[in-house]
């Protein structure tokens, strides 16, 4: 407030001096209200009016100010601001309603009503402020901090239609950084204020359609949760840097929904039109529009009965919904029965394997719902992908504000022990998996060879103070990470209670979050609207062992198929036969309820081997392709690539990394501190262009890089036999 007030005076004048201001933002949601030129404002009709405005039916609007006056007196906790109008007339800016209420105690007592404490010669020198050089841009922002960012907030269409006032001057010309001032002189968020001018453009497109004399400021949250719901945005052809629908008869089709329409009454002799009520008049109703926005046929059928329960039938989610139901009575049915476990006799075994059976029957063979961790989507699953261009650590281990770019397709990170290589790895996993939090507490879980999580070692392990900051450009897109250690404040069992941790996820503008509640007997609590993965993605360690990831990822090189047609497992299995000749192929087997990799080997022709009877070498390697069609699309990780992979192999083995990841369009982050995989990579003849390597250096506890494309590594390695791990010079 003090640069807007620098030059301003305090002073007192007589009460009729000052003149309500009849275009008062509160007055915008009042259907009788007309904007009023700056020569009328001080005719005394304007001014009735504007003081009817203010006070309400029998003065209900300024009832609490009534009152204080009575029972305090007249209180200078706010200042009264004004604009001076000449000839000793005084438009109020800010105190409207306290003006007004003067006003009418100052009637009261001309009347003979008793005031009260107030004092009657507050009525000849009310304190007010005059801005002498008040133009209309500060006179908005002086409202703004009261009434959007202060303790008198007004309506949120009365909040939209102040910011639009104060950035229409700006539309051609610097918008936005009129935009940021707005945000920084109010106190808002940019989140906040683009949502509220989203909402308020679709509105002054629809006061301008055939409907727009039914606009009412009531209707305010249905165009809120219109712009709201991406599904219609995009069915609109929404554009968000120019607030505006491009699809205009999609727009209008949309505001035929939410307003009466008239139709011809066919039954009638004469030309009689019939009213016919919205089909949409509830927020919730635009959110079940956005689930079958885009299903033609039901959008026909709601249109046709003037229904969105039928457009809802038509769609299919109605059925959905119905099963999500029946899941969820399932899954509190069987909770329900483990509670009386121990009551179960032998003659219910039977019926309880039935039930078992059928069951199972429900699950498809290829489940996409991984039942430990809960159900996920992917935000980049399909089409092109272009993966990351460049990663920001801004705080995970050793790391801060370390920064990674030119990346490529093969990412190789060298260096010495303790140089931060696996961390690295880490920190490009988290920030693929979102704001899956089970996720994260895996890889710490296996990190660590542990069974599961004690949830007070884990508090031991975090320290709140730290927490974990990781951020990239995605496929052209912004996305960030944060995980933080915290204590809450809602938590009934304190007694049980041990911490809380929360993981926020950001793609542009778009946040998720996801939050635990660790207690030391009872199990976690958990707190997240979804979760959201960035792609698909892995990342294999020597030191890992996660059988069911291994499953997983076999079950996808079933499925998936490259350019040719070809299945991934059969790329794989050919692979490996050029290792050992003997191998005709892996096939995973269940043997007594435990799932095997079955090796068919022209070896043992008397028996099947399961592949843990062959070196640890070949099962590296099975593993590590089995990883490619698994993450189409996404991201691979290979902490030290080279260990148990025998040095001859490695030139045959890098090649093939690279032929599955152009196969499967994945992007590649690998580390290694051998000097013999590093140069495998350039001597393989297998497309250097798409190779980057970066050597990682611990100086003092801060890790420093340095890099080098494939084709110069190759053209290194090749004439000064280039060690990569410490022979490339700042």
């Amino acid at each position: 407030m003090n640069e807007l007030t620098h030059e301003s005076k305090k002073t007192s004048y007589h009460l009729k001096n000052l003149y309500l201001d009849p275009n008062n933002y509160r007055f915008v949601d009042n259907d009788d209200y007309n904007i009023i030129e700056g020569s009328k404002v001080c005719d005394e009709k304007i001014q009735k009016r504007t003081k009817n405005f203010i006070e309400g039916k029998k003065r209900e609007n300024i009832k609490d100010l009534v009152l204080s006056f009575k029972e305090n007196g007249f209180l200078k906790v706010d200042v009264i601001q004004v604009k001076d109008l000449g000839n000793n007339q005084y438009l109020v800016i800010e105190g409207n309603r306290r003006v007004a209420t003067l006003k009418a105690l100052q009637e009261d007592y001309e009347n003979g009503l008793d005031i009260g404490v107030l004092d009657s010669e507050i009525f000849k020198k009310v304190p007010f402020e005059i801005h002498d050089n008040e133009d209309n841009e500060k006179h908005l922002i002086i409202m703004g901090l009261k009434h959007i960012s202060g303790n008198k907030k007004w309506s949120a269409i009365n909040q939209a239609q102040l910011i639009y006032d104060y950035l229409q001057p700006y539309w051609e010309d610097k918008y936005y950084e009129e935009e940021a001032k707005l945000c920084k002189s109010l106190g808002i968020t940019k989140i906040k204020l683009r949502s509220s001018q989203r909402a308020f453009h679709l509105i002054t497109e629809y006061k301008i359609s055939d409907y727009g004399d039914q606009f009412k400021s009531d209707n305010y949250t249905l165009f809120v949760e219109i712009i709201k719901r991406p599904n219609i945005k995009e069915w609109l052809e929404w554009d968000d840097d120019y607030y505006d629908a491009k699809n205009k008869n999609n727009l209008q089709r949309l505001f035929s929904w939410i307003s009466d329409e008239e139709e011809i009454n066919d039954e009638s002799d004469e030309e009689e039109y019939e009213k016919l009520e919205p089909i949409i008049t509830k927020a919730k109703e635009i959110r079940d529009l956005a689930i079958f926005i885009k299903n033609d046929n039901a959008l026909e059928v709601m249109e046709e009965y003037r229904s969105i329960s039928r457009g809802l039938i038509e769609s299919g989610e109605i059925d959905k919904q119905n099963y999500e139901s029946s899941l969820k009575e399932l899954s509190q049915s069987i909770i329900q029965l483990k509670r009386y476990k121990d009551m179960i006799s032998l003659s219910d075994i039977d019926e309880i394997e039935e039930v078992k059976k059928e069951f199972l029957d429900l699950i498809p063979e290829q489940s996409s719902i991984d039942i430990n961790k809960g159900n996920f989507s992917i935000c980049f699953e399909h089409g092109k992908i272009k993966h990351f261009d460049s990663i920001n650590i801004n705080q995970y281990k050793i790391f801060k504000d370390f920064k990674i770019d030119k990346l490529n397709k093969i990412n190789i990170f060298a260096g010495f022990n303790n140089s931060g290589k696996t961390s690295l790895l880490e920190a490009v996993y988290f920030l693929t998996k979102q704001n899956d939090i089970v996720s994260f507490l895996e890889v710490i879980k296996l990190r660590n060879k542990l069974k599961s999580l004690n949830p007070i070692w884990l508090n031991k392990v975090f320290d709140s103070s730290e927490s974990i900051s990781i951020s990239g450009i995605f496929n052209g897109v912004n996305t960030s990470i944060e995980f933080n250690k915290f204590e809450a404040s809602n938590i009934d069992k304190k007694d049980d209670y041990i911490s809380s941790y929360k993981l926020i996820a950001t793609l542009d503008d778009r946040k998720l979050d996801n939050i635990i509640h660790t207690f030391g007997y009872d199990t976690l609590s958990r707190e997240n609207e979804k979760v959201e993965h960035l792609c698909n993605s892995i990342i294999k360690s020597p030191y890992f062992y996660n059988l069911k990831e291994i499953i997983e990822t076999y079950g996808k090189n079933t499925i998936y198929k490259n350019k040719n047609g070809e299945t991934a497992i059969k790329l794989v299995i050919e692979f490996i036969k050029t290792i050992d000749t003997s191998i005709n192929d892996i096939r995973l087997s269940e043997m007594e309820d435990i799932e095997r990799f079955i090796v068919d080997s022209s070896k043992f022709k008397d028996k099947n081997l399961e592949i843990t009877n062959y070196g640890e070498g070949l099962q590296r390697i099975f593993e590590i392709a089995l990883s490619f069609a698994y993450s189409k699309n996404g991201i691979v990780c290979i902490d030290e690539f080279e260990t148990a992979i025998h040095y001859t192999l490695l030139v045959k083995f890098t090649k093939f990394i690279q032929v599955l990841a152009e196969e499967f369009n994945v992007q590649v982050f690998l580390t290694s501190h051998s000097k013999e995989c590093i140069n495998a990579f350039v001597d393989n003849g297998y497309k250097n262009n798409e190779i980057s390597a970066y050597f990682l250096e611990n100086s003092d506890n801060k890790i420093k890089t340095k890099f080098v494309k494939g084709e110069r590594l190759k053209y290194l390695v090749d004439n000064i036999n280039l060690d990569i791990r410490g022979d490339i010079d700042e």
